[in-house]
């Protein structure tokens, strides 16, 4: 049964990106070169839409339903319309931040799944419930993680491969548990992930695709939801793990948006200052950019494993020394 959703979701994505790139083409649903997009060609942002057919089509026909996992696919499938929407119209940041404070704000209200405390993140005796504040603050972590990763969607294979990193980490964990219908959403996510990778990277321009905003936002409410339902349900499964997941565009979200306060700079407005820019201008190519990156994430998820088992009161710590020597970095070489 694992390997037929594992295989509908890959090649239903496969499937999905031969036949919509031309559609999109033809439609002119395409990432134009800009300034900022100093791509080659007219790329169509189909990807996101391939993914997502991938994982509901392995969904409806071979993965066990639940509630939890039901309620994500349908709110998840609002957050990819809009941004889609948002690749077509360029909408305002404001409006899109309303519409993702509602669906998170729908997701919660109808699972009442949401982050209840903060665990024993300094080693405290006892955990940091969070009381009223759950609800507000589980909203602010989701579209957070979510725009991070839609703010780290700017060199091919970057967004996708760090999604499928966090996944590694959260399967990883749950390899001794009984297999789940939330673990196989996770794989089977992975999995229609795969098709795209290909064609997202593939160097020549009759093959590349993009996520899209609506692909990277679709991607990042899946992953943010996954790490909260974990954190909260899962035994041993902290919040400070969860964090490790997603180090990368945790540390660039949160590195820019400090960078943007301190040099009086809009914060909504897109800037070339991620971390794939700020290698680049050190002279790196792209696939290197990417290999060093990917790499970082994973060495970071490595530390925050070896942590979490064997020195948990001090994991938030750690995570939070390298966030501080990460932004040091980036601010000394931003001047």
């Amino acid at each position: 049964m694992i390997e037929l959703y594992i295989i509908t979701a890959f090649l239903t994505s496969l499937i999905s990106l031969i036949i919509l790139r031309p559609f999109a083409i033809k439609y002119n649903l395409v990432d134009y070169p800009t300034e900022r997009k100093n791509h080659i060609g007219n790329i169509p942002f189909v990807g996101g839409i391939c993914v997502f057919l991938g994982l509901l089509i392995s969904y409806l026909f071979f993965i066990e339903f639940d509630y939890f996992s039901s309620v994500l696919l349908i709110t998840a499938s609002l957050i990819l319309i809009h941004g889609v929407w948002d690749d077509i119209a360029n909408l305002k940041a404001q409006t899109k931040i309303v519409f993702q404070v509602l669906v998170s704000g729908i997701m919660i209200y109808v699972t009442d799944v949401k982050l209840e405390s903060f665990g024993d993140l300094f080693g405290v005796s006892y955990p940091l419930q969070l009381g009223i504040f759950s609800i507000p603050i589980t909203i602010v972590a989701v579209i957070a993680l979510s725009n991070a990763i839609n703010m780290i969607d700017g060199l091919d294979g970057l967004a996708a491969g760090i999604v499928l990193l966090a996944i590694i980490g959260m399967i990883c964990f749950n390899l001794t548990l009984e297999l789940s219908s939330f673990t196989s959403i996770l794989l089977a996510t992975a999995s229609a992930l795969l098709p795209f990778i290909f064609f997202n990277i593939a160097p020549n321009i009759k093959f590349k695709v993009f996520l899209g905003d609506g692909g990277s936002l679709f991607l990042g409410y899946i992953i943010s939801w996954a790490l909260i339902n974990s954190a909260e349900n899962i035994k041993n499964f902290t919040p400070s793990f969860a964090l490790w997941c997603v180090a990368i565009p945790l540390f660039d979200f949160f590195t820019v948006i400090i960078m943007r306060i301190v040099k009086k700079q809009p914060l909504m407005i897109a800037r070339k200052d991620h971390i794939h820019h700020c290698l680049k201008n050190l002279g790196f190519s792209k696939h290197l950019i990417l290999l060093i990156t990917l790499s970082s994430g994973l060495a970071i998820l490595l530390i925050g494993s070896f942590m979490e088992n064997n020195f948990p009161a001090l994991s938030f710590s750690v995570f939070l020394i390298l966030f501080l020597f990460y932004l040091f970095i980036r601010m000394y070489n931003n001047p």
